[in-house]
Formats: C-alpha cells, structure tokens, sequence
C-alpha cells in the first residue's frame, strides 16, 4: 500500500480544501507548533479507525463553522488515494449544518471505498476496503504520535506474539502442538492401563507410573513457581529500568523545583520590598520639603542683604548723629574698615562662639590657630569683653531710652530673621538637603527592585514551562517525580532473591526431568506379554516424539523470527546513525509474549540508559524492519507515518537523520518541526534550506495564515505549501 494524495477538507484547522501529493519515499511535512502538524495526523487516524461511526463536533473547522448561515451546511472530509494491487481510494466523511447561533448538527456519515475493476469504478464499504488493504495488526506498526509511541512492545501486551502470528506461520504450530498434545495424553493414558493390567509387568507399572505422576506433579509445581519468579523478576526489572530511565528526569525535576523554590522566596521578599507604603513616609511627610534646599538658599541670601543694609543705614544714622551732636565718641565707635565695607554687627560671634574659640585656642572664623598670651588670642578676649561690655550698655541704654525717642528700627524682625537664618543654615539646612536624596534613593531602589521582580518573574515562567515540558516528556506526573527513589534498593534486593529462586528452581528442574525422563525409560523397557500393549506402546511413543517436535518447531520458529528482526533492525540502525556510535540491538522474549529492546555494546556490556537520539533511531529502526518483514511476508509495502520522532535530536543528527531516510526505498512520511530556523536579528521563522535542498524527497510548509486573534479559534487556518517536488 502506497498512499499518492492526501485530501482534507474543513478538519479543524484544515479549512476548505487542502491536498498533499506524496512520493514513494520519503514526505517531509515541516510546520512549528500550532501549525496544524498533530492535527494533520490526527486526522489520518480518524481515516483509519474501523471500530465504527466516529463523527465529533470538534472534527469541524471552526472557521467554516463561523462563516456558515443558519439553515447553510457543508461537510468534513479526510481522503486517500492509494496504490495496492491497483489504484484505490477510501473517503470518510459527514454534513455538519448551522440549525442557530450556537448549535450545529451533524448527520449523513460517510465512510466510503473506491476501487477499478476493469474500465468500471466499483464503491464499495470504506472499512472493508481499508481492512482488506491495510489490516488492523498493521496499522498499529505504522502510524506514530510522537518518540514515546515508538517503541511498540511497550504499548501492547503479547506484541511479539502478535508479530509473529502475523508474520510467520506459528498459528499452524499451535493447532498441531494442541492436537499431537491431546493425542499424546490419551495414548498415556491408555498405556498406562495396559501395561497396569498386563500381569507379568503389572506391578512395576503401576510403581513406575505412581512415580511418574508423582514427579510430573512436582515438575509442574516448579514450572509454575518458575513462571512467577520469571513474572516477579521482569516485574522488578521493570521497576528499576524505570527508576534508571527517569533518574535524570528525576534529577532536573528536583533541581527545577530547587531554583523554582529560590525564585518564589526571592520574589516574596521584592514584592515586600516593592509594595511598601512609602507614600506617607516619604511623600506626605517630605515631599513638601524636597525644595526647601533651594528656598534656604534664597532665604540666606536674602537675610543677609537684608542685615547688610540694616548695618549700613544704622552706620549712616550714627554718624549722621555724631556730626550733629559733635559727639566724637560715637564716631570713635564706628569701626572702619579697607576699602570702607561694612564690618561685621557687634553681636557675631555671639558669646558662646567667642568662649568656644577662646578655650579651643583657634580662630574659627578664619581658622587660624590663636595660642593663649598670642595676639589673636588677646584680641579674641578682647573681643569678648567688648561684646560683654556691649551687652551691658545695650541693655542700660534700652532701659534708659526706653519711651522716650523713636530709634531707626523700632522692631527686632531683621534681627529675628537673621537668627532664623543662622539657624536653618546649619544641621537643619543639612537635613533638608538629604531629604530629597533620600527620596530619589527610596524611589531608585523601588525601581530597580521592581524591575528585579520583572526578570525573576520571567525566570519563573521559563522554570515553570520547563517543568512542564519534562513531565509531558517523561510521561510521569509530578507525585511520581517527587517521590524519593528509595525503593531501588528494595527492587534490587527482590529481584535478586527472585533471581535465586529461579537459579535454585532451574537446577531442580534439571533434576527432577532427568528422573522423569529415567522412569520413563524404565516403563519404555517393560516388555509386555500382550500384542496390544506393545501396540499401545509404539503409538505412545510416537505421538510423544511428534508432540516434541512441534513444540520445538514453534519455539524456533520465535528464535527464527526474533533472528530476522534482530537482523533488519541493526541493519537500519546502522543506517540511521552514520559516522556515529550505535551499538547492536538485541530482542528478548519476556514472559507475557512480548519483547524487550534492548542495546549492547560489542563486548556483551548493556547500554543502560542510551541518550534520547539512539533511543528514537532503535525504535525507529525495529519499525523500519517490521515494515521490511511485512513487505517480505505479504509481499505488499505500508506506510510509516510519523509525527515529531526527532524532538531529541540535535541539528547535526537531524540533517544526518533525513539524508539517511531519504534514501530508504521506503514510503515514509514525517510530519516535523524540524528544519525551521529562528533568524536572531529580526526574530523570524524560515526554512534551513542549506539542509532541504541536499534532499530529494518532496517537502511542504504547513503553517497559520496570519494574522490571527489567539484567543479566537474561528481565526485559525492552516495552509499546506509545496516546497519541493
């Protein structure tokens, strides 16, 4: 069975009419995720499920949905044309109308087969069709979701039986083992009788078969205690490959949730941090005060022009004074300076600056030093005494002018200002001044920590997508994961103790069937008087031996089988993994007649855990030689239909990958997301065409038209795009 084309018409995605034209070898069909690429699968699926009428609301475009009017219909379609002894072609289908705005009904399913029959075209039942073509039992080794459906002895109970039911002629062995079994019983049986009745020999027969049953019962005992130790052993296996398989997993999870774990701590305190009131702390409480530096800065200037002048018109006044009065000694007191600039008022520095300096023997004006007995530090006394004297005097004369003439500045307000001034230039002046640092240091720490809070968010989300895709990998859940492995110790030690028993039970065996097999000689030798018994002998052993030789012709059947598929399989592998290690793939039967996979070095050491693209290539490649041994068997070729195998690889093994496969004379088709390559500068999504051109096998670009609403599914069309023929 070859498939030619593909048809889907308004399947989900699939809106109006969408065609595939496939080769004989490989297909290639590339779209990124949510392009429609499971979808395109899926719909395959449903073409090939013969189990009956499966018709889902879910199956219909959403687009075309949307577009319909109510009382409009129209139909979903999937359909293949296919090569097998001739051209034929099933198609499943079924109507779907708009009865309201939100009710569709769906009627006239459809599952229909087409086939020539001369220059006639015949239809017939699609199912029937299909099953005649492309039987159930094959289907299951040809289509394929994802790497972890590859391995096919993992997801059917008896796999390996099945195959070689389908494959070989082993069912013909199990009527004749049955019948030449039941024969044999009955032949025993009945010799047992005669040469129990047989008088010369009576009575060694009878012995010779009570011991006879005896040890056959205890034979059979021991198979079946066998068969629960083999059961027990694999089960325990079992075990162990999983915990082994998934201790990495196990691994990355733990340290997942670690850095998951420091992420949300970390969070918690920048939340705190960036959530804090700092509204009232620092804006209702400081704010006002954020301009003050300024406004200090102009009030100094301004008190002390404001003093300045008042010294001045008070000089002028004095003097004024003085030349009317005469009074020398008021203009003795004016103090004049270079350059006639004003000097400084009588009260600075005030008293307690003046005993500060005096005690600390510096001038803290000019901040020289002024040693005791120096004449700076004389003047300094000085100073101090004429500022004490000053006080005094100014104090009396208050007293006695007190009331009685108007003075230039009646009022203390410059005066007030000015100590106000001196008084907000100094720490209070500084403390202001750090206020508006502070803020803008309060708000630039906010930032940054939201800001800080921003990235850890992101990391959370990355850790959080990686968890999740880990899960989705591994096909565990998280209870499983997060469950300490402890149990491997338990496992090992149960299944060694199982093991040996099972040593132990097998030597017994040995044993016991070497005694059968002596009594059986024993009664073989007996040498009955009758010509009946001697008869009933004969048949006897023949019957045994025939009975011997199928069961043994059955078992090699299964080694023959296993054999050839061992064959293929290393053949393709080697093919798969060019210029690479690969190692040899074994086969072994398991209790449940199923098979394991299993990979081995050259030298008999066991590949435990191979890396995920050997694993892929080695499932891959026992799929490869079933199809091989179908195409041997029913001289008839299948489809493999893949979808993501390759999620594992790297660039370099995908590109090895497809020109391998691309010269496998096989039908072969791969829906990927393979081959897209991110440009780091714009961001854009194309095609690795370096790669695409090497091959010769047929290409499409399945893709969304854009643009799109992403939370609207009626806005989501997939387009299927040739790239290569």
């Amino acid at each position: 069975m070859i498939i030619k084309d593909i048809t889907i018409k308004n399947f989900r995605s699939y809106y109006g009419i969408n065609q595939l034209s496939l080769s004989k070898g490989l297909t290639l069909i590339i779209g990124d995720n949510g392009d429609g690429k499971t979808t395109l699968f899926e719909a395959l699926e449903w073409l090939f499920d013969t189990s009956g009428e499966n018709k889902h609301n879910s199956h219909i475009s959403e687009k075309r949905k949307s577009e319909l009017e109510i009382g409009e219909s129209d139909e979903v379609v999937v359909g293949i044309r296919f090569e097998h002894d001739g051209e034929k072609e099933i198609e499943k289908s079924f109507s779907f109308e708009k009865k309201s705005e939100n009710l569709v009904m769906i009627n006239n399913y459809k599952f229909i087969g087409y086939f020539n029959e001369g220059a006639e075209r015949i239809q017939c039942k699609g199912d029937i069709l299909l099953n005649s073509c492309f039987e159930t039992v094959i289907r299951k080794y040809c289509l394929f979701k994802g790497e972890n459906e590859l391995n096919v002895f993992d997801n059917e109970t008896a796999a390996l039986k099945t195959l070689v039911d389908t494959f070989s002629n082993i069912k013909q062995f199990d009527e004749l083992a049955d019948i030449t079994s039941n024969f044999e019983q009955k032949s025993s049986n009945a010799l047992s009788r005669e040469l129990q009745n047989d008088k010369k020999i009576s009575n060694q027969a009878r012995e010779f078969d009570s011991q006879l049953k005896a040890i056959t019962n205890e034979i059979n005992y021991l198979k079946e205690e066998l068969k629960q130790k083999e059961i027990a052993i694999s089960d325990f296996t079992s075990r162990i490959d999983l915990l082994y398989k998934n201790q990495e997993t196990l691994e990355r999870h733990k340290d997942i949730k670690e850095r998951i774990k420091g992420l949300q701590d970390k969070r918690a305190k920048l939340l705190a941090h960036s959530m804090c009131d700092y509204s009232t702390r620092l804006l209702d409480e400081h704010w006002i005060l954020r301009a003050f530096p300024s406004i200090i800065k102009e009030f100094s200037t301004k008190v002390s022009a404001l003093s300045k002048e008042k010294r001045k018109l008070y000089k002028q006044e004095i003097e004024r004074k003085a030349r009317e009065e005469g009074q020398k000694e008021a203009i003795d007191r004016i103090q004049k300076l270079a350059n006639n600039t004003v000097p400084l008022p009588w009260n600075l520095p005030d008293e307690a600056t003046m005993r500060e300096m005096i005690d600390d023997e510096i001038c803290k004006v000019c901040g020289r030093p002024a040693p005791k007995g120096s004449e700076a530090y004389e003047f300094m006394q000085k100073k101090l005494n004429e500022y004490l004297a000053r006080i005094v005097a100014e104090a009396n004369k208050e007293t006695e002018t007190n009331n009685t003439k108007e003075t230039l500045f009646p009022n203390s307000y410059i005066d007030e200002l000015h100590s106000l001034q001196i008084k907000t230039s100094g720490d209070d002046e500084k403390r202001i001044s750090q206020i508006s640092s502070e803020i803008y240091e309060r708000l630039d720490f906010i930032a940054k920590r939201k800001a800080e809070l921003n990235e850890v968010e992101e990391q959370l989300k990355k850790l959080q997508e990686e968890q999740n895709d880990l899960l989705i990998l591994s096909g565990l859940s998280e209870e499983i994961l997060d469950k300490n492995f402890t149990d491997l110790k338990g496992f090992y030690e149960a299944k060694s103790r199982n093991e040996k028993r099972l040593t132990e039970i097998n030597m017994e065996l040995k044993s016991k069937e070497i005694i059968r097999s002596e009594i059986k000689d024993k009664l073989s030798k007996l040498e009955p008087t009758s010509s009946m018994t001697k008869t009933y002998q004969k048949i006897h052993y023949a019957f045994e031996k025939i009975k011997k030789a199928f069961i043994n012709a059955k078992e090699q059947n299964i080694i023959n089988f296993i054999e050839m598929l061992e064959k293929e399989s290393n053949n393709y592998l080697s093919k798969l993994n060019k210029n690479d290690f690969y190692g040899i793939i074994r086969i072994k039967k398991t209790i449940d007649n199923s098979a394991k996979i299993e990979l081995y070095s050259e030298n008999g050491t066991r590949i435990e855990n191979p890396n995920g693209a050997l694993k892929t290539t080695m499932y891959m490649s026992v799929l490869f030689a079933i199809s091989q041994i179908t195409t041997l068997k029913r001289e008839q070729d299948y489809p493999l239909i893949f979808d993501a195998p390759t999620s594992s690889f790297g660039g370099f093994k995908e590109d090895t990958f497809y020109n391998v496969i691309d010269t496998i004379d096989k039908q072969c088709i791969i829906v990927t997301k393979d081959l897209i390559n991110i440009d780091k500068s714009t961001g854009t999504k194309q095609l690795d065409y370096d790669t695409i051109n090497k091959l010769s096998c047929k290409v499409y670009r399945i893709e969304k038209v854009t643009p799109f609403n992403d939370k609207d599914l009626s806005t989501i069309q997939t387009t299927i795009k040739p790239i290569k023929d």
